[in-house]
Order: structure tokens, then sequence, then C-alpha cells
């Protein structure tokens, strides 16, 4: 596992339908402005660009970098809302099919619920996880699977036009649960198109959550003591437009005190 990793949100206002060709092209216009950047890894989130798995290979191979794209995934006669991660040579190498899929999703796109279990996936900078939007900070399941399985990171493309605070803090509660980082994608402001019906996405606050840095056990000690809340763990928080941040986050701190802080509070460990 690497010590720090730097990571790109990719926020992106998307065409209105969520399955517009345009996205695509979007999509390799916004991931352009990473170039140079040396990045682990490139986020975009759900439901974007939707289509194209083949031109974010290609472009995850020409920056050197993994890319987590939402994509619609069609297989068995089904369709997926995916998370699917592309390694740094371009070759799909992870899929996480959302689980809780909501009346939109289901009654205007055809959307079927994943299988309901969450997979870490490991790259040359750390174990992973890639649960879609609710499926995360809406219930605990998620989180918990991935802690067994040793997660390091956790990314969490999402589309909220509401509850965004419900997501932040959900994901704080995770992030707290587990120890670990976080980073939520959203969608930037703007007006989706649903078959005939207009929806107001009222987008972006995509944000990292990060445990504190400490350098020794009398340090953790300190922090354990003067707990009060956990808002100082978000790093970072955009604004509601489009826009790419790039942001290093530290995975050797929070993986170093993990099992001090499962032991101090008396949780199980992982």
């Amino acid at each position: 596992m690497k010590e720090i990793i730097r990571i790109a949100m990719i926020q992106p206002k998307p065409y209105p339908s969520p399955e517009d060709a345009r996205n695509i092209g979007h999509a390799l216009q916004l991931i352009e402005k990473c170039r140079g950047g040396d990045l682990d890894v490139i986020c975009f989130p759900e439901y974007f660009p939707a289509l194209g798995e083949r031109e974010i290979g290609a472009v995850a191979r020409k920056l050197n970098s993994y890319v987590i794209a939402g994509i619609i995934e069609e297989d068995g006669g089904k369709r997926y809302n995916t998370a699917m991660l592309f390694n740094r040579a371009g070759r799909p190498v992870g899929r996480q099919r959302k689980l809780s899929v909501g009346a939109i999703e289901r009654e205007r796109m055809g959307i079927s619920a994943g299988d309901g279990v969450f997979r870490v996936f490991e790259t040359d900078f750390a174990k992973i996880g890639i649960p879609v939007g609710i499926d995360f900070w809406g219930q605990p399941e998620a989180g918990r699977q991935l802690s067994y399985q040793g997660v390091d990171i956790v990314f969490n493309p999402s589309a909220f036009s509401m509850l965004r605070g419900h997501w932040k803090t959900g994901c704080l509660v995770r992030s707290f649960d587990n120890f670990v980082p976080v980073v939520g994608i959203n969608t930037a402001d703007y007006n989706a198109m649903f078959g005939e019906k207009r929806v107001h996405q009222h987008g972006g606050g995509s944000f990292i959550l990060q445990p504190p840095r400490m350098l020794d056990k009398d340090d953790f000690n300190r922090w354990a003591r003067s707990l009060d809340n956990v808002e100082s763990w978000a790093v970072a928080q955009l604004d509601e437009l489009e826009q790419v941040h790039v942001a290093d986050v530290n995975l050797a701190s929070a993986s170093r005190f993990r099992s001090e802080f499962f032991n101090r509070f008396g949780f199980k460990k992982f």
C-alpha cells in the first residue's frame, strides 16, 4: 500500500439524458485536465459517462491511471447501474453493481438491483471499494463487507439531487465506523431528463473524508481523549459547479492506527 495517493474527483455537468452519447466526449474533455497529474485514480460519479467503456479504457491507458466510471451495464437481458474500475493499462478490472436502486431508476430506466455483494479490488496502490450511491452511506452493510476484506480507501460514486447533507453525514459515519478514508463524487448542478420527465439535479458537494494524521500512539491517545466530532475529517468539499479537483489522500495513518482504534473502542477487529 502506498502511504499517500493522488486522486482526481471529476464533478461533471452531464447532458440531460443519462445515456446521451455526448457525455462520452464530455468525459474525455474533463479527464484531459488530469494530464500530467501523475494520478493514481480518477473518479467520475454515478451514471457518468454511462456509455463508452472502450473510450474510458483508452484514456486510462493514456494517462497511466486507474479510472472509476459510472456505466449502464447490460448483462443477461438486465441493466445495471455499475461502477467500473479500469487499471493503468486500460483494462476493466472491477465491477460493482448498485443494490439499492431507486424508483426513477427502476421505473424510467429499467435498472435492476445488484447482488448485494460488495467487493474489494486490488490495485497497485491499495485495496479499494467502489460502492455506488446510497449503498454505502444509507446502510452499514457495504462498509462492513469492505472492512472484512481489508479495504484501504472507499470511493463512493453518486448522483444526488437530494439528501446531499445526509450523504456526507452518512459517509462520515461509515468513515468513522471503519477508520478509512472516503471519497464521494457527485454530478454538478444540472437539469436531467428521465423519459419525458425533467428533474432538476441540485448537484455538487463532492468531498474527501480523511481520518486524522497521527504520528505515534501518544498522538492517537491525545486524539481519542479529545474526540468531539468528526467534521474535521472533511478535508475537501466542492461547490455545485462542474470542476476537476486533484488532491492527495494519506492512507498510511489510517492503516497504522485502525487496529488501535478498534481495540480502544471495543469494536470487532476485521
